[in-house]
This record gives structure tokens, sequence and C-alpha cells, in this order.
């Protein structure tokens, strides 16, 4: 029985690895079948002021994302000020942009908890409510880009309207500790060894002490919306140098689709999903597909790839900063 577990972990394991290549496959066949050339002129249109321009627009959006992260954090007893967890953002882009589904994004609860002294448990349920507010916020952006696009994607709208009603369930299921701790009690006696049960069991319960109450994140959750608009205006920027018929409205509302598609964990930062994804959905607004391709991966450097290497740099600075010892009395 237990040859079979580990049988079956190990093939687990391969198709993990396996995995970020499909979206990579994909982005190879889409780059192939427009062919490069085209690609290459489309790049060639891309004005470099609109590329400044565009880039600038980061650093507020990334304060307004970080302060709401900040809000989040002081109504769980989190304090730590606003530049400390601009920084912890920037290596979380860092490390989320290689990752599938921006799971190295995660690393940023090992950055709070060194930041402000907090248990682990603390600081990965405040890093686990911030996400779920930006995941429900571009959520929310793609449902009304469906509605736009209804009668072209009909089935799109209802698959999303239904992925909502689920995601928001199983998020209401979770916020309850007694149910979340009968629903997790197998997984924490097969899997959890018997000498670190008592560490994951007081994690467990640092994790549902602070939460904060649903009315409570209203204002982080509309700041966000307000933060990812920013966002997708950057792209559109760039994307003004191909004189596309599209207004920033419909722009703003149908692009986090891509986005959102671009999350399914079988590539890394979105790379073939998203660009196939928006060939579909600009095709309706006659922008052909080298441009598509061209705003995307343009969009992708402005908003992620730029970013994340700040963030790579100031992840190396901290690492090799001299260690602090601290001590916490609780």
């Amino acid at each position: 029985m237990d040859t079979l577990k580990v049988t079956k972990l190990e093939k687990l394991k391969h198709i993990r690895v396996v995995l970020p290549f499909i979206g990579i496959g994909i982005f190879i066949y889409i780059i192939h079948d427009i062919g490069i050339e085209k690609i290459w002129d489309a790049f060639m249109q891309i004005k470099p002021i609109f590329l400044l321009f565009s880039f600038m627009i980061f650093f507020p959006r990334i304060a307004l994302s970080t302060y709401k992260w900040q809000m989040i954090a002081r109504k769980q007893g989190i304090n730590v000020k606003l530049l400390p967890l601009i920084k912890i953002n920037l290596i979380g882009l860092f490390y989320g942009t290689v990752t599938p589904l921006w799971l190295g994004d995660w690393v940023r609860i090992l950055y709070l908890k060194d930041e402000s002294g907090e248990s682990i448990g603390k600081c990965a349920s405040n890093v686990i409510i911030d996400q779920l507010i930006e995941f429900f916020s571009l959520f929310i952006l793609a449902l009304f880009g469906s509605i736009i696009i209804f009668r072209y994607f009909p089935s799109l709208f209802l698959i999303l309207i239904s992925l909502f009603i689920i995601f928001i369930l199983i998020a209401c299921f979770f916020k309850e500790k007694e149910r979340s701790k009968r629903f997790l009690k197998i997984i924490y006696k097969a899997i959890v060894p018997e000498k670190l049960k008592g560490v994951v069991a007081n994690e467990f319960e640092e994790f549902y002490k602070d939460i904060p109450p649903f009315s409570s994140i209203v204002i982080p959750f509309v700041i966000e919306i307000f933060s990812y608009c920013l966002f997708f205006i950057q792209i559109y920027i760039v994307a003004l140098s191909f004189s596309i018929k599209i207004s920033p409205l419909q722009f703003i509302l149908i692009y986090p689709i891509s986005s959102l598609i671009g999350m399914i964990p079988i590539t890394v930062s979105g790379l073939g999903t998203r660009e196939g994804a928006l060939i579909h959905l600009f095709a309706i607004y006659g922008i052909e597909e080298q441009i598509a391709v061209a705003i995307s991966l343009t969009g992708y450097l402005i908003t992620y790839l730029i970013p994340s290497i700040m963030g790579g740099i100031l992840s190396i600075m901290h690492e090799s900063r001299p260690v602090k010892t601290t001590f916490i009395n609780k």
C-alpha cells in the first residue's frame, strides 16, 4: 500500500513539472502560426513615449495596492509601515512572476513575518485574504467584460458566473474555523508528521485568530478594483500605439478575461493562454492576431517583468543584509 502511495505521489510530481510547459507550448504554436516577422513588425509600431508613460503609472498603482494590503493587515493587528510592505509586494511579484498560478507570491508570508514579528499562521491568513481580494476583483471586472461580449461568447458569462458562485461558496465555507477544522482534520491526521502536529495546530489557531469580517474589507475591495483599472490602463496606453478601435472602458473590462484565463495553472505568468484568449477577444474589434500578441507581451513587460526585476534586486539585498536577532514577548 505504501509503495502504491509513493508511486502515485511520483506521478503527481511529474504532472506538476509538465503542466507549466503546456502554456509555453501554446505560446510557441501561436508565434509559429502567426509568424515571427509579423509579430516583430507589430512591436516596431509601439511608440517609446507610450511605454514610458505606461510604466510610470506602475508606481501609484503599486502604492495603492499595497495601501489596500496595509489596511487589511491593520485590521488583523499587523502593524507594518507602507514602504516595507511595498518592498515585500515587489519581492512577491518577483517570485510570483516565475511560478504557475502566482504561487510564488506566497513568499510574502515569510517576509511579512520577519517584518512584523507575527506568527506564520497570522501572516498567512493576511496574505491569503489579500490574494482573494485581488482574485475576486479581477473576477468582477471579467464578469462585466463577459456581459459586453455576451452575443459573441454567450457561454463565457455562464461559465464565469458559475465559477464565481463556486469560489464564493468555498471562501464562505473556509471562513468558519470549526468547519475548516472538521474538513482538514483528515488531511491533518494523514499527512502532518506527529512531531509537527502541535506546531501546525497552533498555527491553525493563529490563522483564524484575527480574520476580519466581510464588512471590513469592502473598502479594500473597492481600492483593489481601482488598482486593477490602473493596471489595465497601463496596457491600454501601450495598445494606443496601434490605433485600435476599442474604448478604454471596453478594454478595461475585456482584458481581465484573458488575465483570468492566464491564471489557469498550465503555464508560467499566463504565457500562451493569455495570448490565445486575447486573439479571440480582440478579433471582435478587428484587431489582428500579431497586434494582440504584441499588446499582450508588451503589457506583460511593463506590468510584471520590469517590476519583478526590481523585486528580485530587493530580494537579493534583503537576503544579504545582516541577520537581526529580535525578542518578541507574547
